[in-house]
């Protein structure tokens, strides 16, 4: 890598510690969609699985995936307020603006969601925001957003929390810090071989300052 990096992070999970509130929206609608609920224990439990995984563990059929997730995050929008920032997050991003590395968000939320969160926290450090659609298709949607903002795949990293990300960026050829705060394991993380793992925001910083 002879320039800079351009880092390109997910959002739930790895920026925004959203699974508390993710999971009392879910628990809310559960009885109503004839789903599971999801208890602290059992939480833990899809930690150490891959998503398509815990997707069967949950007895959630895939073709109804698409209709959920938009009334999900219909409430998201209107709860929003309570969700954080994960610890050091706006230290970190600051920093990387300080030292011009480019950043931009690729998020399966909403785009309207993610604007609103980062203004009200003061994280407008990036040059765009794009959505990603599909569970299993994040590889599609990197390799256009790669291609629509002319980045170079060689100095592009994915940052993200789950081994979905992993498995796009490899499908990409694109190197990947997969943090150990989000859904996954980090001993799950580890056995899809990510390029790098950081167990907290300054080993972003550090990885990041290695190819400086």
């Amino acid at each position: 890598m002879n320039k800079k990096p351009y880092l390109l992070f997910d959002f739930d999970g790895t920026l925004a510690d959203s699974f508390g509130l993710g999971l009392k929206i879910y628990n809310q609608h559960a009885v109503q969609h004839h789903l599971e609920p999801v208890s602290d224990e059992l939480f833990q439990k899809l930690r150490g699985i891959p998503t398509h995984k815990a997707i069967r563990l949950l007895k959630i059929p895939f073709y109804r995936i698409p209709k959920l997730i938009p009334l999900f995050l219909k409430e998201y929008r209107d709860i929003i307020h309570h969700l954080k920032p994960f610890p050091d997050i706006h230290k970190l991003l600051e920093s990387l603006h300080q030292q011009n590395i480019g950043m931009a968000l690729l998020t399966s939320n909403t785009v309207d969601n993610v604007q609103h969160f980062l203004e009200l926290h003061n994280l407008e450090y990036f040059d765009w925001v794009e959505h990603s659609s599909g569970l299993f298709k994040k590889q599609h949607t990197i390799a256009h957003q790669i291609k629509k903002h002319s980045l170079q795949s060689s100095e592009v990293i994915y940052i993200g929390d789950e081994t979905r990300d992993i498995i796009a960026a490899h499908k990409c050829g694109i190197r990947i810090i997969s943090v150990t705060w989000g859904l996954h394991t980090s001993e799950l993380l580890a056995s899809f071989r990510p390029d790098f793992i950081a167990d907290n925001p300054q080993e972003i910083k550090d990885i990041v300052s290695s190819f400086l």
